[in-house]
């Protein structure tokens, strides 16, 4: 289960078997998923001449062959079907992302009065491969059942999820977090639409089924607040990641050519290798690649730190030309050091980890309210503190108190302490599922304690494990409880699933990305892929929370 490879095959055989000099007309979201798996020098190499919007004016090209891909949306029919009464290239082989309705068809075969169309084919690519393991749907505003825009979210989501499973060739039993309406309404749905597309979903049938597990972001909104100290997440938190490509153009003094950063695992083979490193052991990794090339160009340089590395790229040109790739990672290095730096966010982290993790309220309030009278600290670090602690502490009546404390800071921000009350309301105690915080029983915090004192911890940046954690151990040993995860089309079986894809409403997060990752590396017999309806840092999931407030949504 590839999700890279899946979206490779269905771009391959595209282009592929069409012969000759091409043109690729792609919507702004096919375009963005064709480029998260292939960059367009490799689409060059297969005979495609020119890249196009559908919504852009041409000029006529009768000697040229046009590769249509596009999601099936009314709206790039329309363009199509003017384009068809009208065509600019000698023939059209038309591809699109997602079942295409009949109705739309039989439009498109109206248009084609010149009888240029000379195939139409579904290819299931319809979401953003990210990771091997890792999807997204580039989806907002997608949290609750009461967001403003969920009918069409929810339309999307079953389309982008009916393309994850068709891509990956699986017809999944379906479980869904007990008390969340939203993953109920979607499995329902999804379980009406393979009904309606058997014949789509018709595949061998495998002597363990896959399974498709529905997550809600509310049952654990801690995850999307905590800094990250691995490089994928740690680029997503700091600098933010959008289709493989990350934004440098405000960095202090960066170079034309880095301003925007392709970070892309298929294609950067550094990139593959560390994204999962932490910080410390990413810094070693850069130097040990500046080392070997410092050797080789026989400078003898003293390379002590990460500015010393920047300082290092920028005085060889050469070293530049031969290693772009490492050039890059020096830049994006070195801006997260200084925003480490500048942010003193090893402080912050070791507060956030421990009320992630540990429970002692006298402890974590006093040592909150010595954070929060600083003014080196960063007021969108003081609101995560405080959210974290109204999670973990909802019942210890001090939640006020620690609203008070934002509103005392000097660049306080009304709307933002608004987000305290608004986290609890969207994903307190009384509406998640399961036990996210290990202390909803008193064998639960009996049993989380002792397991802190048996395993103790190597790094105090990163104790903090996902609830997806627990619910794949779970799954490993098959003692996931189905009173918490209910079976909505399938049944419980004795043996544990082999193939598994659990999908986020609400978005997934990098750190969930990680977790996958070791299990799958730890349980060979298991092959796991998340996806989301989008990919979470905390500006962006507290800014989806913000406008669920603001639009009165919330409930």
């Amino acid at each position: 289960m590839n999700v890279i490879v899946a979206v490779q095959d269905y771009i391959n055989r595209m282009v592929g078997t069409v012969p000759g000099i091409k043109v690729l007309i792609m919507d702004n979201e096919t375009a963005g998923m064709i480029s998260m798996v292939f960059p367009q020098s490799a689409i060059l190499q297969k005979e495609v001449f020119l890249f196009e919007k559908i919504d852009q004016k041409r000029e006529s090209m009768n000697h040229l062959k046009a590769i249509v891909f596009l999601r099936p949306t009314p709206e790039n029919i329309a363009h199509l079907v003017a384009e068809l009464r009208q065509p600019k290239y000698g023939e059209y082989h038309l591809f699109f992302s997602n079942t295409l309705k009949n109705i739309l068809l039989d439009e498109l075969a109206q248009a084609d009065e010149h009888e240029v169309v000379k195939e139409v084919q579904e290819f299931f690519a319809d979401y953003y491969a990210v990771n091997t393991d890792l999807a997204s749907l580039n989806l907002d505003e997608a949290m609750t059942l009461s967001s403003p825009s969920w009918h069409a979210s929810q339309e999307r989501m079953l389309e982008g999820l009916s393309s994850v499973l068709l891509s990956l060739k699986k017809r999944p039993f379906v479980r869904y977090s007990r008390q969340s309406e939203a993953t109920h309404r979607i499995a329902q749905e999804l379980g009406r639409r393979f009904s309606q597309e058997n014949d789509v979903f018709d595949f061998r049938k495998p002597d363990s089924p896959p399974l498709l597990l529905l997550m809600d972001r509310r049952d654990d909104p801690v995850t999307p607040l905590l800094h990250q100290w691995t490089y994928q997440a740690m680029v997503h938190e700091l600098l933010g990641i959008r289709n493989n490509r990350v934004d440098m153009s405000k960095v202090p003094g960066i170079r034309d050519e880095l301003k925007t950063t392709i970070m892309a695992p298929d294609s950067d083979q550094f990139y593959k290798e560390s994204m999962y490193k932490n910080f410390g052991d990413l810094g070693a990794a850069i130097k040990d690649l500046v080392d070997e090339f410092q050797s080789k160009s026989k400078s003898n340089q003293n390379i002590q730190s990460i500015d010393d590395m920047k300082q290092f790229v920028e005085n060889y040109p050469e070293f530049r030309k031969m290693s772009g790739n490492v050039s890059k990672h020096v830049a994006v290095m070195s801006e997260l050091s200084r925003l480490v730096d500048r942010y003193r966010l090893l402080e912050v982290s070791e507060l956030q980890q421990e009320l992630a993790c540990n429970h002692d309220h006298n402890l974590a309030f006093k040592n909150l309210e010595q954070l929060m009278i600083r003014r080196d600290i960063d007021f969108r670090d003081k609101l995560r503190l405080v959210l974290l602690y109204a999670i973990r502490y909802e019942d210890a009546g001090r939640v006020p108190e620690a609203q008070d404390m934002l509103r005392r800071c000097d660049d306080a921000n009304p709307d933002k302490i608004a987000l305290v009350p608004a986290i609890l309301e969207y994903a307190g105690r009384a509406v998640r599922t399961g036990d996210l915080l290990g202390n909803k029983t008193i064998l639960s915090i009996a049993r989380s304690t002792v397991k802190r004192g048996l395993t103790g911890v190597t790094n105090i940046y990163t104790q903090h494990k996902p609830l997806l954690h627990e619910v794949l151990q779970d799954l490993a040993r098959n003692r996931l409880k189905d009173q918490v995860y209910p079976f909505l089309i399938g049944q419980p079986v004795k043996d544990r699933p082999q193939d598994v894809i659990v999908f986020f409403i609400g978005g997934a997060t990098y750190e969930e990305a990680l977790t996958v990752s070791e299990f799958n590396l730890a349980n060979p017999g298991m092959r796991v892929v998340l996806a989301g309806t989008t990919i979470h840092n905390s500006e962006t999931f507290l800014q989806e929370l913000l406008q669920l407030k603001q639009k009165s949504a919330l409930r």
